[in-house]
This record gives structure tokens, C-alpha cells and sequence, in this order.
């Protein structure tokens, strides 16, 4: 699995990053659907954390509880219809397929902002009973430190190389 994201601070500032990691509850839901095709997901979420550190993300045996969810003034889980991921097509230098989402805004950081250290895909809206589809860090190693106003943008790409 490969997935790249944009990070956007401001209008002139951006990072591409890439995933790391795709626990073995996440593993789960992906054969869910295909090909055991278990309850059908309609919707993901893509989420922020800002637990394990800059550079490391949870291992393949953890769960969402060993994730902390960013937290900031109007931080909030933002929505990934299945039926809006894009035509399934090449990645570049032919190393396996892709489907593209339209980039996500998350809210604008209010008063309060915190460190983000990657982010991840959730199965559903809710923090209760929830699974880490994947999660990742961006790829220059470094943590986000989110102060008032900043804005976070998304593009998310779901890949499966060969």
C-alpha cells in the first residue's frame, strides 16, 4: 500500500508525504471487502495524531487505542466517500495501481493548535469502536506545529504497488 498526502501552511508552503504503515486491523478491513466482502464501508475518515513521534507510527500488532487523535480548536474527522475516489489508474513509473481523492481542508485551527506527526484513515466517524485503516508520517520526518489560523490540506492517494 501507498498513499501520498499534501500538507499546506499558508498559500505557498506544502510537504507530499507517504504511509508507513497498515496495521493488521486495517489489513482486516481491507480484506473485508474484497474478497471476504464483509459490511460494505461507504465512508472513511481521514484523521490527524499527534501520538508516536515525528518519524514512527504504531506497528502492525497495534491498534487505534495506541493512537492519540490531534485535538485543536475545531479539529474534526473529515469524510472520504467511497464512492468519490477517482478512476483506478498506473502509478507513476509502473510500480503498481492508484485511485486519487479530491484534496480535504480540514477546519482552520482556532485558538488552540498542537503538534501533528502524521496522520491516518479511520473506518468510521466515531472514536468508539474504531480501526486504523493505515497511518503514516510525513515524509520529511518532521512534526507540524499548528498555530492559530494554519490549515491543513489533504490529497489522498490509495495504491497497491507490484
Amino acid at each position: 500500500m501507498h498513499r501520498h498526502f499534501r500538507y499546506e501552511r499558508g498559500p505557498d508552503w506544502d510537504l507530499v508525504f507517504d504511509a508507513y504503515m497498515q496495521p493488521d486491523e486495517g489489513l482486516d478491513v481491507v480484506l473485508g471487502q474484497f474478497p471476504k466482502n464483509d459490511t460494505r464501508l461507504t465512508t472513511e475518515y481521514l484523521c490527524l495524531f499527534s501520538s508516536q513521534t515525528a518519524s514512527t507510527v504504531i506497528t502492525h500488532a497495534q491498534t487505534m487505542a495506541d493512537i492519540t487523535e490531534s485535538a485543536w480548536t475545531n479539529y474534526a474527522r473529515q469524510a472520504l466517500a467511497t464512492a468519490t475516489w477517482g478512476a483506478l489508474a498506473e502509478r507513476p513509473t509502473n510500480v503498481g495501481r492508484q485511485t486519487t481523492y479530491p484534496q480535504i481542508t480540514f477546519p482552520t485551527v482556532g485558538a488552540s493548535g498542537g503538534t501533528v506527526n502524521g496522520f491516518f484513515i479511520s473506518d468510521i466517524l466515531s472514536t468508539t469502536g474504531d480501526k486504523a485503516v493505515g497511518q503514516a508520517n510525513f515524509d520529511d520526518g518532521l512534526a507540524v506545529v499548528l498555530a492559530t489560523n494554519d490549515i491543513i490540506k489533504v490529497t489522498p492517494t490509495y495504491g497497491i504497488l507490484h
